[in-house]
Formats: C-alpha cells, structure tokens, sequence
C-alpha cells in the first residue's frame, strides 16, 4: 500500500468514527447535543445530512399485510431529524441546499402516499416539482427516484407508453450512478412497464435482469418482484410449465422475506397457471391458499383497491371450476363460492368499479 492511500484511509477513518458517533445520537434522541455541535461547528453538518439523506432513501420501501395499509413505508424519525438539522444549517449559513434535499423527499414521500390513494393529478404535479429540485441541486440519486414515481402514475392512469419512456430515462441514469440498488429497480421498473403494454419479450429480459440484479444485493422481495413478472409474461406466452417455476421462486423468496403481498400474488398466478394447464388438484390448492390471501392482505395495487375485488371474483370463479372438474359436490364447500359469485355479479350490474394485480 502507498504512503499517500494509507494517509486517505488513516485521515477517512475518524470522519467516518464521528458520523457513527452522531447517528447513535440521534438514535437514541438526543438531537439537541448534534444541534449544539452542529452550531459551534456547522461545517460538521454535511457529512451528517448527507447519512440521514442515505439512510432515509434507505428506509423508503412498500409493505402492506392488510388492506387497509398504504404499500409506502418509511422512517418518520429520519425525515423528522433531517428537517430538523437542515433547518438549522439554513439559519446558521444562510444556505438552504440542504434543507430543500430533505423537503423533497418529504414532498416525494407525499406524492407516494397520493398515488396509491389514487389521486394521480395531485402526484403529478408535486412530483413534478421535486424533480426540478432535484435537476437544480444535481441530487443524481434523488431524480432517479422520481422517474419511478411518474411512471407509476403513468402506469395507474393507463399511460404505459409515457411509463416506458420515464423508465427508460431512470436506467440511464442508473447506470450513470452505477449504484447496484438503482440498477436492480430501473430493470424491475422497465420489466413492469413492457408487461402492462404487452412486449412480453421485452419483459421477460429486463425482469430477469432485475432478479439477477437483486440477487445479488440480497434482496429477496425485489428478486420476488421480478420473477413475478417472469411468471406472469410466461403466462402471458403461454409457457405455463416454465411460468410455473419462476412463481415457485417467487413465492419461496416472499415466504423467506415474510412478504405477505409478494406470497399472496405468487399463490394466486400460480393457481392460474395449474388452471391452464387443467391440473385440477394443484390448481385448486394453490386457489384456495390465494383466496386467504386475497381477503386479509388484498394482493391488487393500492390504488386499485375498491368494493369490486375482482382479483377474488377470478380466483373464486377457476376454484369453482376446478372443483367442479375434481367431482366435489360438498355444498358446503360450494355454496359460500356460489353465493360470493352473485354478490360480484350484482356489483357488476350496479356498475362497481373493479382493480387488477398478477
């Protein structure tokens, strides 16, 4: 090793000791003794901020194990710090670049909260608006986050093609950041968007991407995610067989994380698949696992979610046929289906709104 990478690494290392020191702090609440620091030394902030920063994008991930959840979840407590400390930078320095940082992610985090509402105009526009803070200040990473976002909206209002384009543009920037994680979601995202115009090739080469990518980060339900779509564009082609495997994958990997979501989807597109290859028992195993899943997480998109499931009214609709194909005459197993089924069609008739999910 050399005398001048030995003084780098020897001079990085009580930097790197002092931040650790100030997120115990400020983990164990005691934000006032960073406050202090931080007004004797200001200079001490950025390195500080830019870890919330870190550690807050960190936290942002989607979870839901009920239906009444919103899938966004993330550390209030960082973004709480984070605003906090970069206010106080701006009044020692008169320097807000920091501050805005935070309060655009706060303000994505919002819009995030707003698309799985279902009020997608309202996302938009803030979206929109982040990320021209995010050219401003040149927060790479930041105006990577925000292209998923708008696709997302774009994908929830039917506009896959205006999707694909902002997926496209958050892979080259990915690839510009060369951060492993981004990469992992500008593939998934694109996989995403191909499968909701119907390229099921295009699909199937940029999901499998993203499972290897995320493979190799060790996240396991972003890997779930992705051989979900495999699964569901080999569905989609007809390869039933192969589609069977990659949901396999897909749910042993949810099962691993404790992704509820992730599981219910691979027990439902599975039961699809056994459907359509007519093996009557897996098909209807597989069905009634979904159905559980189906009424206590609810596997649609959050934005998707109404009164008129019909995700349920499918999986109801193959398990009655599948039982019917397996000779089952136990009314008491039939009859909660049959009822369920004419409950849907009178939702139809009243002109109920219905969601989707794979």
């Amino acid at each position: 090793m050399s005398l001048s990478l030995l003084f780098v690494m020897l001079t990085l290392q009580p930097v790197q000791d002092d931040i650790s020191n100030w997120m115990k702090l400020i983990e164990s609440g005691r934000l006032e003794q960073v406050e202090a620091e931080i007004r004797q030394r200001p200079e001490q902030a950025t390195p500080i901020v830019e870890e919330l920063l870190s550690r807050f994008d960190s936290s942002v991930h989607s979870w839901r194990d009920r239906p009444e959840q919103r899938r966004v979840r993330y550390s209030d407590d960082l973004l709480q710090n984070g605003l906090t400390l970069t206010r106080l930078v701006t009044e020692l320095t008169g320097d807000n670049t920091l501050e805005r940082r935070f309060e655009a992610r706060r303000d994505r985090v919002r819009a995030t909260q707003m698309l799985n509402d279902g009020t997608f105009d309202e996302a938009m526009a803030l979206i929109e608006s982040v990320r021209s803070t995010a050219r401003e200040l040149e927060d790479q990473s930041f105006l990577f986050s925000t292209y998923l976002s708008s696709a997302y909206a774009y994908l929830g209002t039917g506009r896959p093609e205006k999707a694909l384009i902002d997926c496209e543009l958050a892979l080259t920037l990915a690839r510009e950041i060369g951060e492993s994680g981004n990469l992992a979601l500008a593939l998934f995202n694109l996989g995403t968007a191909h499968l909701h115009l119907g390229n099921h090739d295009e699909s199937l080469t940029y999901s499998l991407q993203a499972a290897e990518a995320a493979a190799e980060i060790g996240n396991k339900i972003w890997q779930a995610n992705a051989w979900l779509n495999v699964g569901y564009a080999q569905i989609m082609k007809n390869q039933n067989g192969p589609a069977i495997g990659s949901l396999q994958r897909t749910l042993s990997l949810s099962q691993e994380a404790g992704d509820p979501l992730g599981e219910g989807r691979a027990w439902y597109n599975l039961g699809i698949a056994y459907f359509r290859l007519s093996q009557w028992k897996p098909a209807r195993d597989h069905l009634e696992h979904a159905i559980e899943f189906i009424r206590e997480v609810d596997i649609r998109h959050s934005h998707d979610i109404t009164e008129f499931n019909t995700i349920e009214r499918d999986a109801l609709r193959r398990l009655l046929h599948s039982y019917q194909q397996l000779n089952l005459t136990d009314r008491a197993l039939l009859e909660p289906i049959e009822l369920r089924l004419k409950e849907f069609e009178k939702m139809a008739a009243q002109g109920a709104d219905a969601g989707h999910s794979h």
